[in-house]
């Protein structure tokens, strides 16, 4: 009767082990899915001291729809300022724009701060458009709704009825991933 029991509890043992291997190969191939494909890549040029970027960006703009392209950067503009890079995302804007509202960064970053900063931020894109020429480059304007995830406490019909909310962006592409853009600004006097 050992005999048996021990052949069965060694039946078992193989089973679970049979068992956690799989289950370890599994959580292995779901970690290398859900890892970013396209992490950008820096190099250190040793001679010049300088960092050099890979150019995945571009490549993986490159490849992308029109919608997505343009939703891309808007994406862009908005990790620049939650990784506090204000001076990246004020870089792309209109030139025009950029004087009439935001003549120095100082004043942007004050902006962006109240009305962008929140790693809370929910955006919704509602509509793109494309207009333009092969003369000025594909300009796309974007209407997007942001708000901020943990405003839990109003109704739908509260957050959609704040002007705040919804923004026009106008993107001008001159080429993948060479873009300029601006955005209807609110309360700019307060």
């Amino acid at each position: 009767m050992s005999k048996k029991r021990n052949k069965k509890n060694d039946r078992i043992l193989i089973i679970i082990g049979i068992i956690v291997a799989i289950m370890i190969i599994m959580l292995i191939l779901i970690l290398n899915l859900i890892k970013p494909k396209n992490q950008e890549v820096q190099t250190t040029n040793l001679e010049e001291n300088t960092v050099i970027e890979d150019i995945s960006v571009e490549e993986e703009v490159m490849e992308m729809n029109e919608s997505d392209r343009i939703k891309r950067y808007i994406g862009i503009f908005f990790e620049d300022i939650e990784n506090e890079d204000y001076q990246k995302a004020y870089d792309v804007l209109n030139e025009d724009f950029r004087n009439t509202y935001f003549p120095n960064i100082e004043e942007f970053t004050t902006y962006v701060q109240k009305y962008f900063s929140s790693s809370n931020l929910g955006i919704t894109y509602d509509n793109i458009e494309r207009l333009g020429n092969n003369k000025t480059g594909n300009m796309y304007v974007v209407w997007i709704y942001i708000r901020n995830l943990l405003d839990l406490y109003k109704t739908d019909e509260q957050r959609e009825t704040e002007e705040t909310n919804y923004i026009n962006f106008v993107i001008l592409e001159h080429d993948y991933n060479n873009y300029e853009m601006s955005f209807s600004v609110v309360n700019i006097e307060e």
